[in-house]
């Protein structure tokens, strides 16, 4: 059950932490205003497709603890759960990072069915970031994330591949001189037959007279737009809300009869209140 929530809550980051936009992280002299480490809680809902380009959504959602921690090399919940930055500079930064997404009742799915239910998903691998500069009053970067993907229900493990996600996200803080901050990305993924077969192979024993055997391919899997707001409702309470928007025309198994809708989106709210701050600053980058 912990090991359940622990992804659960990697998989409310992943939407949550996309609305990744904070509170200023220095003063005007360009002195880290951050705490080194903070004890905060999350609470969010996401409403989400149960795969891509599935024609249903389902709704998660949960409430726990968390830590954030801003060391030079290891840091927690900011722009990921968890990472390790192994070169950072004004120019680029490469780290390993981890992202999740949830689960999938095949029961409640009309077109899944019969089949094996989909298990929560876990990513980690190395990321790329080139930053490339300020535009429109915001930062601006490319992100290049290659990671192996692994499928579990707490039972058991299964690799299922990797999954290569380039985007561009933008950046803005206070819009409309305000304590509302932007955050924006558009993407494409990629990823291995192994993946593609996860979310779209049919094998014959799970064939009916709606839904007939398929072998995936690997290669392109969708395209995404995501758009989210943050609030600084006190300077310890934040409010979060998102929406994503995937496209998947043109896809590698476009002709699975599990492939249901070009395009499909998601909605997410949520909260963080920091509980607790240390007295020690984390040191600027």
């Amino acid at each position: 059950m912990i090991a359940k929530y622990g992804l659960s809550v990697i998989a409310v980051f992943t939407f949550l932490l996309g609305v990744k936009a904070q509170a200023e992280d220095t003063d005007p002299n360009g002195v880290s205003t951050r705490p080194l480490w903070e004890l905060s809680a999350v609470a969010g809902g996401i409403y989400s497709p149960d795969y891509p380009a599935a024609d249903k959504n389902s709704l998660h959602g949960l409430a726990l603890p968390y830590l954030i921690y801003r060391g030079d090399f290891f840091r927690m919940g900011r722009d990921s759960i968890a990472k390790g930055v192994f070169i950072e500079n004004d120019y680029t930064e490469l780290n390993v990072s981890l992202a999740a997404s949830f689960n999938a009742n095949s029961s409640e799915n009309n077109a899944r069915r019969g089949m094996p239910d989909l298990d929560y998903l876990a990513e980690i691998g190395p990321q790329l970031k080139i930053k490339i500069g300020e535009l429109y009053g915001g930062k601006t970067e490319l992100q290049l994330p290659v990671r192996a993907v692994f499928s579990t229900d707490f039972g058991r493990i299964d690799q299922r591949g990797w999954h290569f996600n380039p985007k561009v996200s933008h950046e803005r803080k206070n819009i409309f001189n305000s304590s509302i901050d932007m955050s924006s990305s558009i993407g494409s993924s990629f990823a291995t037959k192994k993946l593609h077969e996860y979310f779209y192979r049919v094998e014959p024993r799970f064939a009916t007279a709606t839904r007939p055997a398929y072998e995936a391919d690997g290669g392109y899997l969708g395209s995404d737009i995501t758009l989210g707001l943050s609030y600084g409702i006190t300077d310890r309470v934040r409010a979060y809300v998102g929406w994503r928007v995937g496209y998947y025309g043109g896809s590698a198994n476009e002709e699975s009869p599990l492939f249901r809708q070009k395009m499909n989106s998601s909605i997410y709210v949520g909260f963080t209140w920091s509980i607790y701050q240390s007295k020690t600053l984390a040191v600027s980058n």
